[in-house]
Formats: C-alpha cells, sequence, structure tokens
C-alpha cells in the first residue's frame, strides 16, 4: 500500500475550500465536523481548518499534524473522487485511532455508502 502524501492530496487553494465550505455537505460526531464535496476525480484530497478557540500555536499546529496523518494512514478506506475539509471539535479529546475512525465514518456516510 502506498501511503505517500504527495501535493495531489491536499486542496490548498482559498477558493477551493471555500467553496467546499459553501456547497459541499457536513456530517459531525464527537470528534471531527468532516465537510465535502464530490470532485470527480480519481484521487481523494484533503484540507484541515482549525480555529484558534482551540488553544495556542504549538496546539493548533499538533491538531493539524494530527489530522494530515490520519489522512494520509486512512486514504485507502476512503472514497474516491471527494475533496474534504477536517474540522476538529473544540474541546474533544482527540489522538490519531479516534481522528481515523471518525474520518473513515463520516466521509462514507457523506458518499452514502453506509
Amino acid at each position: 500500500m502506498n501511503y505517500r502524501a504527495g501535493k495531489i492530496f491536499r486542496v490548498k487553494s482559498r477558493r477551493e475550500i471555500s467553496m467546499i465550505f459553501e456547497s459541499g455537505n457536513r456530517k459531525s460526531d464527537r470528534v471531527l465536523t468532516l465537510f465535502g464535496v464530490a470532485a470527480g476525480g480519481d484521487i481523494t484530497r484533503c484540507a484541515v481548518a482549525v480555529s484558534t478557540k482551540h488553544g495556542n500555536a504549538v496546539f493548533r499546529n499538533r491538531l493539524k499534524r494530527l489530522c494530515r496523518e490520519a489522512f494520509r494512514l486512512s486514504r485507502h478506506d476512503l472514497p474516491t473522487g471527494w475533496d474534504f475539509v477536517m474540522l476538529p471539535r473544540i474541546g474533544a479529546e482527540i489522538d490519531l485511532p479516534k481522528l481515523q475512525d471518525s474520518l473513515v465514518t463520516l466521509a462514507k456516510k457523506l458518499a452514502g455508502q453506509q
């Protein structure tokens, strides 16, 4: 299994992220809020948004790294052709296994596979 995390798997531009927030669907659980839109390609891309309400820059950057790692490790379980934006919930106990489970479950719900 290829677990590389190249630039092709990232939603990078502000315009694309805004489009996902505006026109995408949303699913939530106790750990994560996931916005998603069907992009139609053969790859799944992801972006991470962390609010300043989470804490200082060190904590926010750690959350972003955890979210990106969860996406990298779970990418083969996610539906293909989707663009996602991950928002970790404020005040939630967040660790890598919880993020991975939440991401896969919510992505499948958004894609209508569950």
